[in-house]
């Protein structure tokens, strides 16, 4: 089976869309305008997330076609499809579609939250979630030993799992907006998604792991999201805007889950944002401040650009970090993966003091 046609197929599709929705943009006014935390001074397009979408749509759909002997999570079908994928698809169109009008229209904090949740029980409505966490120690710890039924239908009693489904949904919305939080420089956000992207499809094919399906889509997304950087690379002449960065934090945050938990992976790969996300939210939470909405230049994006970094320097460096500890987490067992994450999270704390050290010397010599 060729992983290679779906990639490239994703990655045509996926770049002549973007550029058919920069000109829409364009046209009907559809545009970021320069903020005070922006680094781009002229009202640029941000419905790039479609398009990504889309592309994996369509050949998600196709290749699960064609190798429908070959690619499978599981045996069960709802309208012809396998029911997991089919639950990916539905919970990534529904935050797509949301998040769309969120670009074009708004949505206040509180919608886009109701969003995510939403999006995160419909793919755990088709059986994806964590089911246990991998004990560096021994064994499994089990998630499923509280349940709580919710409903009856058909003699069938429909049950929600404590520890699983609540750990699931907030594994998805923080990736989510994990994300997002990212998508404040161009070029980044879709850099680290197609990192990341690879690296699940690698895990997918080794040996040890041999999951053709979960390759599969993550290779699409792979290409999908590298169609999409073409256009997005600085200097940006499209924004993926939220219903991107939603989409792929909640494709990022489900593959690992689908056939069985790779969060420790997932976790090393998405490292740098996911702590990065987490210093912010802490920041503005000491300050008294809505942790997912408040504007500031805390992020370590915008700590590298008032160190001096140019755009492009600046997310090399954070493309370079990802892909190390990407090559870590494929290399390495579980309890290697739990002090790779522990360096990982003293490495941007030294980071993040260096590059203050080096701004504020900035701003004395300016």
């Amino acid at each position: 089976m060729s992983y290679l046609i779906p990639f490239l197929f994703a990655v045509l599709i996926s770049t002549v869309l973007t550029g058919v929705l920069r000109g829409i943009g364009i046209r009907y006014k559809i545009v970021s305008f320069p903020r005070n935390r922006d680094i781009h001074t002229k009202p640029i397009p941000r419905i790039g997330g479609p398009a990504i979408f889309f592309s994996f749509l369509v050949i998600s759909l196709m290749s699960f076609v064609v190798f429908s002997d070959k690619v499978n999570f599981v045996n069960v079908k709802v309208l012809g499809i396998d029911e997991r994928l089919f639950g990916i698809l539905v919970g990534s169109f529904f935050i797509t579609v949301v998040m769309v009008f969120d670009d074009i229209k708004g949505l206040k904090p509180g919608m886009k939250f109701l969003a995510q949740f939403a999006a995160s029980l419909i793919v755990i409505a088709a059986g994806v979630g964590i089911d246990k966490i991998a004990n560096p120690f021994g064994g499994d710890i089990n998630l499923n030993s509280v349940y709580i039924p919710l409903l009856t239908h058909g003699g069938i009693v429909y049950h929600f799992s404590l520890w699983s489904d609540l750990l699931t949904v907030i594994w998805l919305v923080g990736m989510m907006n994990v994300i997002n939080f990212v998508d404040g420089v161009d070029g980044l956000a879709g850099g680290v998604s197609t990192i990341a992207a690879l690296t699940l499809f690698l895990l997918s094919i080794s040996v040890g792991v041999s999951q053709p399906a979960t390759a599969m889509i993550s290779i699409i997304l792979a290409g999908a999201t590298l169609g999409f950087l073409f256009w997005n690379f600085p200097p940006a002449k499209i924004f993926m805007g939220d219903s991107g960065s939603m989409f792929l934090g909640f494709m990022l945050a489900t593959i690992p889950l689908i056939s069985g938990g790779k969060l420790a992976t997932a976790f090393l790969v998405l490292g740098f944002p996911i702590v990065d996300g987490l210093f912010v939210a802490i920041g503005r939470i000491i300050r008294k401040q809505n942790p997912f909405t408040t504007p500031d230049k805390t992020h370590l994006h915008h700590r590298f650009l008032a160190a001096g970094f140019t755009t492009r320097q600046a997310i090399l460096i954070l493309y370079l970090i990802a892909t190390a500890f990407a090559w870590v987490a494929l290399r390495s067992t579980t309890i290697n993966k739990l002090i790779a994450a522990g360096i990982l999270v003293i490495l941007l704390i030294v980071l993040i003091q260096m590059l203050r050290i080096k701004a504020r010397k900035n701003q004395l010599s300016a």
